[in-house]
């Protein structure tokens, strides 16, 4: 029988890189008793409840942080520290009826970025030569209605500083780019 290759997934991994080890280790499992497969992670349910598509991007193109709050929270021991990165022309929401609780001796941080810092390495934030292709990493190209609204409220487009003024960020004919109130995308 094959055996499972152990994977590591640090909290601050992008949610890309942690549904992609997802899906490696369920293909290794499924692997390991039946053969080989092409699993994919594209949405997760919990005890039955489907909690939607894990993702903290957009199309590849936009590349975001949370910030508001729409559920009740609490920054509390044992963690006792909690940052939400923004920018300083975006705003951090609490909606009506929702709570967010800091204890004494704890912190709630808002720290400006213009930065996306959520990559685990420089790699992910390229295309790389893959054995088949090139990686689909990161994209400059807006091919499906986007939107920056709710508590998705900075958004950043991911081109190294190298090609910036080579390589255009474009939005295709008949595509929407929306950038909600107090919202900021970053290109």
């Amino acid at each position: 029988m094959a055996g499972t290759n152990l994977k590591f997934v640090d909290p601050s991994n992008t949610i890309e890189f942690q549904r992609q080890v997802i899906n490696d280790i369920a293909s290794d499992i499924h692997g390991a008793y039946t053969g080989t497969a092409n699993l994919n992670v594209g949405r997760i349910q919990i005890a039955g409840a489907d909690i939607g598509v894990v993702s903290d991007q957009i199309d590849k193109v936009i590349f975001f942080y949370y910030g508001g709050f729409t559920a009740d929270r609490s920054v509390s021991s044992p963690n006792k520290f909690a940052e939400v990165f923004t920018h300083v022309d975006a705003t951090v929401d609490i909606d009506d009826g929702v709570n967010v609780d800091v204890d004494d001796s704890c912190v709630l941080a808002l720290t400006d970025t213009t930065e996306y810092l959520f990559f685990s390495n420089n790699t992910e934030k390229t295309n790389l030569p893959k054995l088949s292709d090139f990686a689909d990493n990161v994209r400059t190209t807006f091919t499906q209605d986007a939107e920056l609204s709710g508590d998705k409220k900075v958004g950043y487009v991911i081109l190294p500083d190298a090609y910036r003024e080579d390589v255009p960020i474009d939005i295709e004919d008949g595509v929407t780019v929306t950038i909600g109130d107090q919202a900021v995308l970053i290109v």
